[in-house]
């Protein structure tokens, strides 16, 4: 057998060494260049589903991990989860004009407001994160009594704590005896309904009833007529036939009597302008009669004188004038 190579057995042991440098700059991150801040958070609610290396962000922006989760019980029966994350500072970037400042900037940053949630990371696996943001305005828990030595980022109950809490303090049994209350008087409402509506049901099936006997009674009156207006129409077809028939066949005789009728119009209207042009006034007709009716008029008046002189003297006539 063989001995090993002195070199290659170094080689060897020097790669080794090299991967495991590399995978632990890989997985581990840049913690061995960077300084890193950790800070603790005391949460009284459950923590389910938050684990080690959940992520902290701050507005979707991951800015440390979750490095500890522990209990602390008061003697008081009063349950606190603490909470430590490990921030790199090196990821949030503080803009400040004052050039002179006190504390930390983790410190100056819970001062402006800072404060730390639960949220979910994904509805589907349950798992939750640690979300910062500032949240002046919102009503933060803090423990007063803190020997972490680390800084104590203020807690916010996230929405469906407060529900929850919320839910707790309704009076379950209150509602539950109302909402029976409520199913007893809906079963009284049912069963009166019940009783009255059965006489307007059966009113109303008998008007159903009704209606269809008139529908019925209106379809046999209409296929009814419909067969006498069929028949009307039909004869009404005929009687046009024959009407046409008969003024094709009196065509030439209307042709003729329409000439006549014509012909007549025509002269009476050549009558009418006649005895237009015998009544004007200045026509040579009506000025002849009129000299004749004078000359008429005149004689009458000599025989008038003539017959009264006879009259008075019967022997002119013997004697003359």
């Amino acid at each position: 057998m063989s001995k090993a190579r002195p070199a290659v057995l170094g080689a060897f042991v020097f790669g080794a060494i090299g991967l495991a440098v590399a995978a632990v700059l890989f997985f581990g991150g840049a913690r061995f260049f960077q300084p890193t801040g950790r800070a603790i958070i005391y949460f009284a609610g459950s923590v389910a589903g938050l684990d080690i290396g959940a992520p902290v962000t701050f507005r979707g922006v991951r800015v440390g991990t979750v490095q500890q989760i522990a209990l602390h019980i008061s003697a008081e029966g009063e349950a606190r989860i603490p909470v430590i994350v490990e921030i790199l500072p090196d990821q949030v970037v503080l803009r400040d004009s004052q050039q002179e400042t006190t504390g930390t900037r983790l410190e100056r940053l819970i001062a402006a407001g800072l404060s730390a949630q639960l949220a979910s990371q994904s509805f589907v696996t349950g798992m939750l994160r640690v979300d910062l943001d500032f949240r002046p305005d919102a009503e933060t828990e803090m423990v007063e009594v803190d020997d972490s030595g680390l800084t104590q980022i203020p807690a916010v109950r996230s929405g469906i704590e407060r529900l929850l809490s919320a839910l707790e303090q309704v009076p379950m049994q209150d509602v539950v005896q109302s909402a029976q209350s409520v199913l007893e008087n809906v079963n009284r409402v049912t069963a009166s309904l019940e009783g009255e509506l059965g006489p307007l049901l059966d009113g109303a099936r008998d008007l159903v009833e009704t209606a269809d006997r008139a529908v019925a009674t209106t379809e046999g009156a209409v296929t009814q007529l419909q067969a006498e207006l069929s028949s009307s129409l039909d004869e009404f077809d005929g009687l046009i036939g024959d009407a046409r028939t008969q003024f094709a066949a009196r065509g030439p005789e209307l042709a003729s009597l329409l000439a006549s009728a014509n012909g007549a119009a025509e002269r009476a209207e050549a009558l009418i302008s006649s005895l237009e042009a015998i009544a004007a006034p200045r026509s040579r007709l009506r000025t002849d009669l009129e000299a004749t009716a004078s000359n008429l008029a005149a004689s009458a008046a000599s025989l008038r004188g003539f017959a009264n002189a006879v009259e008075r003297d019967p022997s002119t006539i013997l004697r003359g004038r």
